[in-house]
């Protein structure tokens, strides 16, 4: 009956996606590490996207034997690409050190630092790309002015020279101070989208890193799927798990859409790796509880799709969440030198065996 009632959902929000917000987006981020003696795709793309959506269980997304949740994702852009079923973060499963981790390529552990001035400890993929591509050739969008200090390291060849257009969606109040996140006022993930479509197609930057936090619970807690382990409930449980599976349908609504304006788009069609993945789950027991080390928080859902790409596959090689860092390098020849991953050849449609 659950099953039904949330199908019907998804019908009644795809009319309402862009005009009510469940997800944040965040943006998408292309890098890469090359080197001669490493296998490159077949086909070279020119652009990336990075679509994150943090919070969402592997076994309520791709996992999901009716994929329920996910009905555009697996059925309409699954074919055109590749699965990956053993990707697992292994480091810190809070959203900011596991974003780290993805862009850095080097497992960043330690317990959530929201409320600190959090940088990443190595130099980012948007620091790599902008050194090799040029500036205003990274584009990062998200929900809240935090996540900014993702963009950038401290490495001194690197920096806030490198760093990525950032674009939130916080409604400043004056406050400068990152620390104070309980009083920044966050948008809507459907107005931050609106917001970043805008300039994407307009400006065209060749690497997108879309920030979704699409798990989140808009209830309770501040930043739902954020709070520690023993922290006070959400309002409803009920309701918190209702909007939790809504908000992965929504999701599934938001990437379709941006899947299809890149296809309708002449600079971005075909020419363009488009990932939609996850950093982070959430408890596999209880849905409101995310940073530990259990199955749900470190199964993470990832679709790749693009030039070079194999079609209508499905990888159960076990692969870390840091290996995605040289694997980017790898497709787009960006010298990624501080990562620590492997290259994910099995990717590839022309490949090392």
């Amino acid at each position: 009956m659950k099953g039904r009632l949330l199908a019907i959902h998804r019908v009644l929000n795809i009319s309402r996606v862009f005009f009510f917000g469940y997800l944040p987006l965040l943006l998408v981020s292309s890098d890469a590490s090359a080197s001669s003696q490493q296998q490159s795709p077949s086909r070279r793309a020119e652009n990336l996207f990075i679509i994150v959506a943090n919070g969402i269980r592997f076994d309520d997304a791709f996992g999901h034997k009716m994929h329920l949740y996910t009905e555009m994702l697996w059925s309409e852009l699954r074919p055109l690409g590749t699965v990956c079923t053993r990707l697992y973060n292994n480091g810190a499963t809070w959203s900011l050190p596991a974003q780290a981790s993805l862009l850095t390529g080097v497992r960043h552990e330690g317990y959530n630092p929201i409320g600190t001035n959090f940088h990443p400890a190595f130099p980012t993929l948007f620091e790599y790309w902008t050194k090799s591509k040029g500036a205003g050739s990274c584009y990062f969008a998200a929900n809240r002015k935090l996540y900014g200090n993702l963009g950038h390291s401290g490495y001194p060849e690197f920096g806030d020279s490198t760093a990525p257009l950032f674009d939130n969606g916080v409604r400043d109040s004056g406050n400068t101070d990152l620390t104070k996140v309980k009083t920044e006022s966050v948008i809507s993930g459907n107005e931050i989208y609106e917001k970043a479509i805008g300039h994407i197609f307009t400006r065209h930057p060749s690497m997108v890193f879309l920030n979704l936090d699409s798990g989140s619970v808009e209830q309770g807690y501040p930043h739902d799927h954020e709070h520690p382990p023993g922290a006070p409930a959400c309002e409803g449980e009920a309701g918190s798990l209702n909007a939790y599976y809504e908000s992965i349908i929504l999701t599934d609504t938001i990437v379709y859409d941006l899947w299809n304006r890149i296809q309708n788009d002449t600079i971005y069609r075909e020419k363009t790796v488009f990932v939609f993945m996850s950093t982070h789950g959430r408890n596999s027991d209880d849905f409101r509880i995310i940073g530990d080390d259990s199955r749900g928080c470190r199964q993470l859902n990832i679709l790749i799709i693009g030039p070079g790409i194999r079609k209508d596959f499905i990888s159960k090689k076990r692969r870390s969440l840091i290996d995605l860092c040289r694997t980017i390098g790898t497709m787009f020849t960006v010298p990624t030198p501080y990562a620590k991953g492997k290259v994910m050849k099995e990717l590839f449609e022309r490949r090392d065996e």
